[in-house]
């Protein structure tokens, strides 16, 4: 049974190897090492308990109690209307892709969206969830699958 919750503390240890461990096998495909050994400093226990915290609301998949993924909501910076959102750091444990926790864990971001008046949400995606975002009703920032900067797709949908 999956359960979402919000963050705690002792969940940083399994957040941060579940994060790691998708950025050196799947993400760094498409970014290199250089670019995912100077990301993956954000995702230590320390940086984790220092950052998660902060955001507007962060969740926890537990699978039978174990930490099997995450998500988060925060307020879009430099928006002044608090009607714009962006979903950070999705990410579930290797081996329970495709078990429907990343799915729960976007139903569930999108939930609280709706429930704070959120009027648009964005996320960065690389090439591998593009799609994934996309049944969700998540289309490309003004209709173009164009990378920015950082080799991510931005990703919009408007409530």
């Amino acid at each position: 049974m999956i359960e979402i919750v919000e963050y705690r503390d002792e969940y940083a240890k399994e957040l941060s190897k579940i994060i790691l461990s998708n950025m050196y096998k799947i993400n760094i495909k498409e970014h290199g090492k250089d670019v995912i050994d100077k990301i993956s400093k954000h995702f230590t226990v320390d940086e984790i308990k220092k950052n998660f915290p902060k955001r507007f609301k962060c969740l926890v998949a537990l699978k039978d109690n174990e930490v099997v993924g995450t998500a988060s909501i925060d307020k879009y910076k430099g928006d002044e209307t608090d009607k714009k959102y962006i979903i950070l750091t999705v990410f579930v444990k290797m081996k329970n892709h495709h078990e429907g926790i990343g799915k729960k864990l976007i139903e569930e971001i999108e939930h609280i969206a709706n429930n704070i008046g959120c009027k648009e949400i964005m996320i960065l995606a690389s090439v591998y969830a593009c799609e994934f975002y996309r049944k969700f009703g998540f289309d490309y920032l003004d209709g173009k699958k164009i990378q920015n900067e950082d080799k991510e797709y931005v990703l919009v949908k408007k409530y």
